[in-house]
C-alpha cells in the first residue's frame, strides 16, 4: 500500500509540474500578446453627441476632435490582464476565458479642440473692453463686461468622456473671461487726462511768446491708446501740429516741387524748395512735458518737409528735350469745339509719365461737363453727329495717339471713329468718350515723359519731352479693303413725338477696314512689330423713329440732346 501511493503521489507530482509548464509555455507565448479573451470595446467616435451652450445645443461627433491612438490601444490590450497572476493563469488555462474589454486609447487631433471651443463658443457673450470716449472736450467711460469661453482641455476631457461612456449629451464647462482693459483701467486713464489738461499751457517760439492753449483745446488733443491691461494718455502729434499751426503762421511754408520749364526744344529744371510745418512728434513731447509741469510752457518748432518731386528726382527722370511732337489742323470748327480742344490741352499740359507708368485720357481730362468750364459741340454716335457738351474730345485723342505713335510707345486702348474724317491720317484716328472707349498708352522708356501743348485757333500740338531713346518708326498703311455701300440706318429717339420719323441724309460715304502697321526699332534692333486695324461704317441716311414706333432693322439709341 505505501509503495502504490508513493507512486500516486509522484504521478500527481509530475501532473502538477506538467501544468505548471503548460502555464509557463503559454506565459511566455502571450508576454508580448494580449491575452486570450481581451478585446477592444467597439467604440462609435460618429455618433452625434449633443452639446448644450448657454440654451443652445449644437450636433458634435468625436470624430471631429478625437481619433484612435492605434499604438496605444495595442498596448493597452497587451498589458490588460498581465498586472493580476490569478487572473494571467485563468485567462492561459481556461480552454474558453471569460472576455475583458479594454476601452480603446483617443488622441486629440492638432487644433480640433481649440477650433471647436471657438464654435461653440460663439454663443457666449464676448468680454467688451472698457473704452474711452472724448467729446468736445470731455471724457466719459464706458464701462467693460465680462464674457464667458469654453477651454479647449476641458472641453475635450468632456467629449473623450462621453464618447467612452456612450452619453448622448453634456454641457461643458464655461471660464469666466475679464476684458484685458477694465473700467478702473479706463477711470484711471481719465484721471490722467483731466490732470493734463486741468490748466492752460503757453506756448513759445525762438523765444519768445506766441500764444497758449486753453484747457478745451488741450481736451481734444489728448489720444487714450490701449497699451495692454491700460491706457497709454498723450497728446497725438498730428492734432497737436494742426492746432499750433496758426501761432506758426509767420514762419510757415509750403514745399515747392520742382519743375519742367519748356524753352523751346530743351528742358531746363527750376529746383525744388523745402517747406516748414509744425513739428507734430516734438511739440507733442513739448506739451506733454509742459502738462505735468508747474511751469507748463512748451516750446514749439518747425521741421522741414519735403516736396513731392525733389530736384534730384526730377533730374533722374531725365526730360532734358523734345523727343516727339504731332499737330492736327482743327478744319472746320464751332467756336465752341475750338475752346473745348483748348481747355482740354491744358488739363493734359505739364502731364509726367515715369517710366512704367500708364496714361489714360479719359483719367487725365476728366468727365467733359459743364461745370468743368466745357461748352457743347459735336459727337459721332452711330452714322451721326448730334449736339453734345465737350465736342473736340476726338481731335485731342487723335493728336495724343499719333505722339506716342511716333515714339514707338505700347498703346494700350484706342478705338477708331465710327465713320472716316479726312483731315486725320487713315487709320490712325483716336475716339474717346467719357464712360465709353478710352486711349491710352503705356511709358516703356527707360526715362520720363513731359507731355507739353500748343495751340491756335487752327492747329493743337502736342510734344513728348524726355531723352531721346534713338528709336526708328517704320509705318505703313496699307490698301482700303472690304468696302461697304452707303445703306440706310435707323435710330431711336427716346425724346422724340411718340410715333414719329424723320430722315436725316448721309454723306454718302463708303464704308472700309484699312490696318496701319507699326515696326519700332532701337538702337538697330526690332523692339516691336503692332498694326492698328480700323473698321470704318458707310454713312448713308438715317431714319430716326419716336418710341412706339416699329424699327424695320437694327438700330442705335440717342441721347438727350
Amino acid at each position: 500500500m505505501r509503495r502504490v501511493a508513493h507512486r500516486v503521489g509522484w504521478a500527481a507530482a509530475a501532473l502538477a509540474v506538467a501544468a505548471i509548464s503548460v502555464v509557463l509555455v503559454r506565459d511566455a507565448i502571450y508576454w508580448e500578446k494580449p491575452l486570450p479573451g481581451v478585446e477592444v470595446r467597439a467604440l462609435d467616435l460618429d455618433r452625434p453627441i449633443a452639446v448644450t451652450v448657454e440654451g443652445r445645443t449644437a450636433s458634435v461627433s468625436a470624430s471631429e476632435v478625437l481619433l484612435v491612438n492605434t499604438k496605444g490601444t495595442q498596448a493597452a490590450l497587451r498589458a490588460a490582464g498581465h498586472g493580476s497572476f490569478r487572473t494571467r493563469v485563468r485567462h492561459l488555462v481556461d480552454a474558453s476565458p471569460p472576455r475583458l474589454l479594454v476601452d480603446p486609447m483617443l488622441a486629440a487631433r492638432p487644433g480640433a479642440a481649440k477650433a471647436l471651443a471657438e464654435r461653440l463658443s460663439a454663443a457666449l457673450p464676448r468680454p467688451r473692453r472698457a473704452q474711452v470716449v472724448s467729446r468736445r472736450g470731455e471724457f466719459r467711460v464706458i464701462p467693460s463686461l465680462p464674457g464667458a469661453a469654453i477651454e479647449p482641455g476641458p472641453l475635450l476631457a468632456s467629449l473623450t468622456k462621453a464618447a467612452l461612456t456612450g452619453s448622448r449629451s453634456f454641457t461643458p464647462a464655461l471660464t469666466h473671461v475679464e476684458p484685458e482693459l477694465t473700467t478702473s483701467a479706463a477711470e484711471a486713464a481719465v484721471a490722467e487726462a483731466k490732470e493734463l489738461v486741468g490748466e492752460p499751457i503757453a506756448l513759445s517760439f525762438k523765444g519768445g511768446d506766441v500764444g497758449s492753449l486753453a484747457p478745451q483745446r488741450l481736451a481734444r488733443l489728448v489720444r487714450l491708446r490701449p497699451d495692454g491691461d491700460r491706457f497709454h494718455v498723450t497728446f497725438a502729434a498730428d492734432r497737436i501740429a494742426k492746432a499750433v499751426e496758426p501761432y506758426l503762421s509767420r514762419w510757415r511754408a509750403r514745399a515747392v516741387n520742382a519743375r519742367f520749364v519748356v524753352e523751346g526744344s530743351r528742358v531746363r529744371i527750376r529746383p525744388s524748395k523745402p517747406g516748414l510745418a509744425p513739428d507734430g512728434r516734438w511739440i507733442s513731447d513739448s506739451i506733454s512735458l509742459a502738462a505735468v509741469s508747474p511751469i507748463r510752457r512748451a516750446s514749439l518748432r518747425l521741421k522741414q518737409t519735403r516736396a513731392d518731386l525733389t530736384t534730384r528726382e526730377a533730374d533722374k527722370l531725365g526730360i532734358r528735350q523734345q523727343i516727339s511732337s504731332f499737330t492736327t489742323e482743327m478744319g472746320p470748327s464751332s467756336a465752341n469745339r475750338i475752346h473745348n480742344i483748348h481747355l482740354m490741352a491744358e488739363y493734359i499740359d505739364g502731364t509726367l509719365i515715369k517710366p512704367g507708368e500708364t496714361f489714360s485720357f479719359n483719367g487725365s481730362v476728366g468727365p467733359r461737363t459743364a461745370e468743368r468750364g466745357f461748352l457743347e459741340g459735336q459727337m459721332i454716335i452711330g452714322s451721326l453727329l448730334v449736339p453734345s457738351i465737350g465736342g473736340g474730345v476726338c481731335q485731342t485723342a487723335t493728336t495724343l495717339f499719333n505722339n506716342a505713335f511716333e515714339l514707338g510707345l505700347p498703346i494700350l486702348a484706342r478705338q477708331n471713329h465710327s465713320f472716316y474724317i479726312s483731315h486725320y491720317p487713315m487709320g490712325r484716328d483716336a475716339a474717346v468718350s467719357w464712360g465709353g472707349p478710352d486711349f491710352s498708352f503705356r511709358n516703356d522708356l527707360k526715362t520720363g515723359i513731359l507731355i507739353g501743348t500748343s495751340y491756335t485757333n487752327d492747329t493743337l500740338t502736342f510734344s513728348f519731352y524726355g531723352t531721346d531713346p534713338k528709336r526708328r518708326i517704320v509705318a505703313a498703311t496699307g490698301p482700303q479693303v472690304n468696302w461697304r455701300t452707303p445703306e440706310t440706318t435707323y435710330a431711336l429717339d427716346p425724346y422724340a413725338p411718340n410715333g414719329s420719323v424723320r430722315t436725316v441724309s448721309g454723306s454718302n460715304q463708303s464704308g472700309f477696314d484699312v490696318t496701319v502697321s507699326r515696326k519700332i526699332y532701337e538702337r538697330g534692333k526690332l523692339l516691336r512689330n503692332d498694326s492698328f486695324t480700323s473698321a470704318y461704317i458707310a454713312v448713308g441716311p438715317t431714319q430716326i423713329y419716336g418710341p412706339g414706333s416699329s424699327i424695320p432693322g437694327p438700330y442705335f439709341v440717342l441721347p438727350r440732346i
